[in-house]
Formats: C-alpha cells, sequence, structure tokens
C-alpha cells in the first residue's frame, strides 16, 4: 500500500540537482562577495581619497581600457600568447618531475642520485638564471619556456616524492600480493596513494609559473604576453591599460584554478576519499 507520503517525496537525483545547486551557490557567493567589495573600495578610494587619476585610476577608466583591449583584439592575443607558454611549460615539467619524484621516492637509488642535485637547484630561483638563458637563448621563446620548466618540474618532482615516500608501506606490500610490479605498481599503487601531494605540486608549479611567465615576458620582447602588454603599457604610462591588464592576469589564473585544477582535484582525491571535501 502506497502512503501519501511516499507519493510527495522528491526522487533522489532531484535532491542531488539541489544539493549541486546549492553548493554552486555557496561557491559563488563566497567568490564574488569578497571582489564585489574590494571593487567598491577601490572606487571610493579613487574618487575621495585625492590620488590623481592617472595614479590610481577609477573604475570605468579600467573598464573603458579593458572594453578598448577586447575590441582591438590586443587582450584576447596577449592572453593566449602567455597561457600557450604557460601549458607548454606545465605539461613538459610536470611529466618529468611526477615521474622522477615518484621514482625517488620508491627507489632508494634514484633519490641518493638526485637529492643533492635538487637541493641544490631549489635554492636557485628560477629569476636568477634568465641572464643565463638569454646568453644561451637570446630574446625568444625558448628562454621563457626554459625557465618556466625548470620551475615546474622541480616543484612537482618535489611534491611527488614527498607523496611517494609518505605512502604506508602495508599498501605497497598489499599492491605486490595482488599481482603490481614495475609499471602496474607506479599506476596502481603509487600515484593514487600520493595523488594528494601531487595535486598540491601542480597547483603550486602552476602559480609560480604564472608568476614567472608575467615577469619573463616583461624582461624579454616576445611581442605579444599579459607581462610584455604591462611592460609597454608602464613604459608610456598607460597607468588604465596597466590596471587593466594586471586585473586580466589574476582574474585569467582564477578561471584556470577554478575549471582546471579544482576539477582533477574533485575527480581525483576528492571523488576516492584520499582528501575531505570542504562542506
Amino acid at each position: 500500500m502506497i502512503e501519501a507520503g511516499d507519493i510527495a517525496k522528491p526522487p533522489a537525483g532531484d535532491d542531488q540537482a539541489v544539493s549541486a545547486w546549492r553548493r554552486l551557490a555557496t561557491d559563488s557567493f563566497y567568490v564574488v562577495i569578497p571582489i564585489a567589495t574590494v571593487l567598491v573600495l577601490w572606487q571610493l578610494f579613487a574618487k575621495f581619497g585625492g590620488i590623481p587619476p592617472a595614479i590610481f585610476p577609477p573604475l570605468q577608466s579600467i573598464g573603458s581600457a579593458l572594453v578598448h583591449m577586447a575590441v582591438e583584439g590586443t587582450l584576447w592575443r596577449d592572453v593566449g600568447s602567455t597561457f600557450l607558454r604557460l601549458l607548454k611549460a606545465v605539461v613538459v615539467g610536470s611529466v618529468i618531475g611526477t615521474v622522477i619524484g615518484a621514482l625517488m621516492g620508491y627507489f632508494r637509488q634514484w633519490e641518493r642520485a638526485f637529492i643533492a642535485p635538487l637541493n641544490f637547484l631549489l635554492a636557485v630561483p628560477g629569476t636568477a638564471l634568465f641572464p643565463l638563458t638569454m646568453i644561451w637563448f637570446g630574446l625568444s621563446e625558448m628562454a621563457i619556456l626554459s625557465i618556466l620548466i625548470y620551475e615546474v618540474t622541480l616543484t612537482v618532482m618535489t611534491n611527488t616524492w614527498t607523496g611517494v615516500k609518505s605512502i604506508d608501506i602495508s599498501l605497497i606490500r598489499a599492491g605486490r600480493a595482488f599481482g603490481a610490479d614495475g609499471p602496474s605498481m607506479f599506476w596502481r599503487v603509487l600515484l593514487p596513494a600520493a595523488m594528494p601531494s601531487i595535486i598540491t605540486g601542480y597547483r603550486l608549479a602552476f602559480s609560480r609559473a604564472w608568476r614567472i611567465v608575467i615577469i619573463a615576458e616583461m624582461l624579454i620582447s616576445v611581442g605579444s604576453g599579459l607581462g610584455y602588454r604591462l611592460y609597454w603599457a608602464r613604459e608610456f604610462f598607460q597607468t588604465d591599460v596597466v590596471y587593466a591588464t594586471l586585473l586580466t592576469i589574476g582574474v585569467v589564473g582564477l578561471i584556470f584554478e577554478r575549471l582546471v585544477l579544482r576539477t582533477a582535484e574533485a575527480m581525483t582525491v576528492n571523488r576516492w576519499g584520499t582528501v575531505r571535501q570542504l562542506d
């Protein structure tokens, strides 16, 4: 016999959809409110702070510059150039860093061979190598990419090595008992167990590479890129373009982190239950 309460109960799929929408609304709230607060304070300070607009322009001037760059096409060209350089470096450096870091964490011989060079290179910031790369490659794309790959590789390698080395030995023994050995041990046991540290390494690598690529484009005149636009806007004292470019740098970095890195985290460590998802 079907009771009235059973008929009125919504399907489980509807509950999941409502929960997803509520979670999205909550996340949007925590992103939008701080940004809106900063924008309001910015406008008030620009209007009543007594600072010349040429140094601290109001939001409408920055917005006009941003619209002009978008209509002219320079905004999309600069974003595409910067992001393409970053993507090449992140892909190459992440693969190299993940493989070497996993080998260092699992094999004692690899750790002994790489630990001293790794500690030495970690003490040398990538930006300090710009004079050397410009001597090697000149004012070219390779001068930028080599530094980015260097930073991404070291960051991912360190986090992967730490993550694999921290794996409970019982998991490795269980993997061996179920026939995991060689490449299968790498893919089925080491990487999934160390994934929280690896994902953290990817996040750190992206943030470092994102900052360095902007600096590199300011130092090396490559013809396009957000750093390149920032440098020349400063040279011609186009303050509104400087602030518009800085705003674009922050927004693009935030979008990439939310859409790519957060999605990768949700599809791996959150889904597997390795890392607790925040409510």
